[in-house]
Formats: C-alpha cells, sequence, structure tokens
C-alpha cells in the first residue's frame, strides 16, 4: 500500500479536519521515519502508517477510534535499534565496571573511589580477564557486548550457557596463558529485556523453574556416574566444572539491557530464597540488575486509561487463543493487559514482548488486529 493512499484512507477512517490533518500528518510521519517503520515483523510492503490504518478499522465507533488513536500518540513506547545499541554499548561502563571495582577494591583493601589506580592495577587485570560473559538469548546482542569493550578476550565470551566441553577446554587454555593454573570466578549473565522476570526465575508445581534457575543448578551438577559408561553410554562431564573451581568462591551477575522493577524484584527475591536453602551458598555471590529500569509508573499510567481499558477489555477486540499453557504460567485474570498482567506500552524493534497490552501486538493470524504483530517463541501444540 502506498504511503500517500495510506494517508488518505487514516484521513478518512479518522474523520479529521484539514487542521486535524495538518496537525497529524507531520506527527506521524516523523514517527514513522524515525522509529516505527524499523519494526522487524512488520510484513513485506506493510508500513506504520499501513499497519495503523488496519489497527484502527477493528475500532467501529468514531470515539473508539480517537480513543485508540490518542493512546498511540501519547502512551506508546517504542525501542528503536539504535536506543538498544546505546544500552549495550553502555552496559560494562555502567554496571560490569563498578562491580569488578569493588571487587579489585576488596582484594587490594583500599576504597573503590580510588578508581584510577584501581583499574591500572594488575589485580583489576586478572579479575576482569577471569570473568565469564554468557549471553542468555539471541537478544542479548553478546557479540556487540564484546566490542564495547576492547579488553574483553573472545575467549571469556559465550553466546549461550550452553556451552560444549570442547569449547570450555579451549577457554581455559586461553585463560591459562595469562593466568596460570586459574578458572573463571566471576560469571555475568546478559539479556536484552526482562518484564515479570517469571522466564528467568518461578515456582511452576510448587518447585523452581527458569532460566536462572537451571543454569544455578548446573553450576555444581555432578558428573555422571560411572555405572553410565560401563552401560555403553558417554560419560557426561559437567561443563562449568572445567571453567570453574567449585571451590573457589564464586560471584554471578544477571544484567538486562531493559528490565521492570517488578522483574527485578521478583528474581532477587527468588534468588534470595534459592539461596538460603541452597548448599554452597557459601561459596556463591548473585546479583540483578538492569541498564534502563521501567519504573512502576509505566503500568499505572496505562491502566489509568479507563477509555482504552474499557475498549481492549470487549470480546471483539481480544483473542483468546493467546491464553495458552504458556500464557497462564503469569497472571490472567485480565489477560488483556498481557502476560502476567504487566500493561505494558512498549514495543522493541525486534519484537512485541507478550508483556505489552495484547491489542498492539497480535499476530496476523489473529481473530483481532496487532499494530505491531509479534512473532511467538512458545506455542502449545
Amino acid at each position: 500500500m502506498r504511503a500517500d493512499l495510506a494517508e488518505k484512507l487514516l484521513v478518512k477512517i479518522m474523520g479529521w479536519t484539514s487542521s486535524e490533518v495538518s496537525e497529524q500528518r507531520p506527527l506521524l510521519q516523523a514517527l514513522a521515519n524515525l522509529k516505527y517503520d524499523e519494526y522487524q515483523q512488520f510484513s513485506p510492503g506493510i508500513r506504520f502508517i499501513e499497519s495503523l490504518v488496519k489497527w484502527l478499522s477493528q475500532f467501529k465507533q468514531p470515539e473508539d477510534k480517537k480513543t485508540a488513536y490518542n493512546f498511540i500518540i501519547n502512551q506508546l513506547i517504542f525501542i528503536s535499534n539504535d536506543q538498544i545499541s546505546h544500552l549495550v554499548n553502555i552496559t560494562f561502563s555502567e554496571k560490569v565496571n563498578p562491580i569488578l571495582i569493588r571487587k579489585t577494591a576488596l582484594k587490594l583493601a583500599m576504597s573503590p573511589n580510588l578508581v584510577r589506580k584501581i583499574v591500572e592495577s594488575a589485580d583489576y587485570k586478572e579479575i576482569l580477564r577471569r570473568s565469564l560473559f554468557i549471553g542468555v538469548s539471541d537478544g542479548s546482542r553478546i557479540d556487540l557486548f564484546r566490542r564495547s569493550k576492547r579488553e574483553i578476550s573472545n575467549e571469556q565470551v559465550f553466546p549461550s550457557y550452553y556451552i560444549s566441553q570442547p569449547k570450555a577446554k579451549d577457554m581455559i587454555e586461553e585463560l591459562g596463558k595469562s593466568y596460570e593454573d586459574s578458572k573463571f570466578n566471576s560469571i555475568f549473565l546478559i539479556d536484552d529485556f526482562t518484564a515479570s522476570g517469571k522466564s528467568y526465575f518461578r515456582i511452576e508445581n510448587d518447585k523452581p523453574a527458569g532460566k536462572i534457575y537451571k543454569f544455578l543448578t548446573s553450576l555444581f551438577k555432578e558428573d555422571e556416574p560411572e555405572e553410565r559408561a560401563d552401560a555403553g553410554e558417554n560419560k557426561e562431564k559437567n561443563v562449568y566444572k572445567t571453567l570453574i573451581n567449585t571451590n573457589e568462591h564464586l560471584d554471578i551477575h544477571i544484567i538486562f539491557y531493559i528490565a521492570t522493577r517488578d522483574a527485578l524484584n521478583t528474581i532477587n527475591n527468588a534468588l534470595t530464597v534459592f539461596l538460603e536453602s541452597y548448599p554452597n551458598k557459601d561459596k556463591l555471590t548473585c546479583s540483578v540488575d538492569a541498564v534502563q529500569v521501567i519504573e512502576p509508573q509505566i503500568t499505572d499510567n496505562v491502566k489509568a486509561q479507563t477509555d482504552f481499558m474499557d475498549l481492549i477489555s470487549k470480546e471483539e477486540h481480544f483473542d483468546k487463543s493467546i491464553v495458552d499453557g504458556h500464557y497462564t504460567k503469569g497472571k490472567h485474570d485480565k489477560p488483556y493487559l498481557g502476560f502476567n498482567e504487566c500493561a505494558l506500552p512498549i514495543i522493541l524493534n525486534h519484537n512485541t514482548p507478550n508483556n505489552s497490552l495484547p491489542i498492539l501486538w497480535f499476530s496476523e493470524d489473529s481473530t483481532s488486529v496487532g499494530l505491531f504483530p509479534r512473532v511467538t517463541r512458545h506455542k502449545d501444540e
């Protein structure tokens, strides 16, 4: 659909006067050109204005169209590729380096305020080199993170916490060239976004679950017993025993580029409970943080838009098929608020989080129309 035709249709369905057209057209064109057109899940040939026309057309009453349009103009938060890249590029200086400085200062028994003296010390260089950086998902942009700090070696960065034994052996051999007989003693788990924290640490069927829980339990997992090899099976060795010394104190730091305050609290509380009952808790320190924190006021402000909330809660504007087994792992008394009822107005340039309002991200095969259609990774069969 040509952009000029889309704009004419938009004027028609909104019933704008000439003065309203003069006011709204430059705003929409700026939003589209600067951000919204870069959304990666638009179908071929579709851009923001075309998608907006289709999205607004599902609302039958003129006042409903106006309510929906005003929400997009005033409440929507679109995080562009450049903005995410900026967060990646400052992650080391803003979050990682202060941790390394504090750790070095403690070892040297000096004030962490003596930054220049600390970062020029041999101890700081060793602590940095013995830090392992792991991408938790493909959204972690761990390659860009590594390039943001030249001193980070390629042999201390991995895009997934499923590390093969040959790779782990190579990483330790490279570390040994600088620090003989050393292993990693700090691990940074890095990911792009979390709104509820539940995919990282949650209680499911009265048992802990999630990516971070799996990672923590895998750290001290015992090797497969010898009898498995006797039975003709390959003995499985815990790869993390190659990478870390389980008898040495280990620091684990979870860092997100973007996270809600609620998600950080959820993960931190789950970590506290987990570590209290963990047999190796004296040898393990964990923290969780984010470069950009989304405060609760964002959600509160969305829920305060009562006209829009009433509109999207109507049966004709909500596709119940999204409430599957994965969706019900969070709160879902009001499923039109998104996964775990997070009620976020956030769009990421590569995909829309399911914690955002579903009316924003319903897929193209849905009975309802999404403005920024989402590609879902987890689906019930």
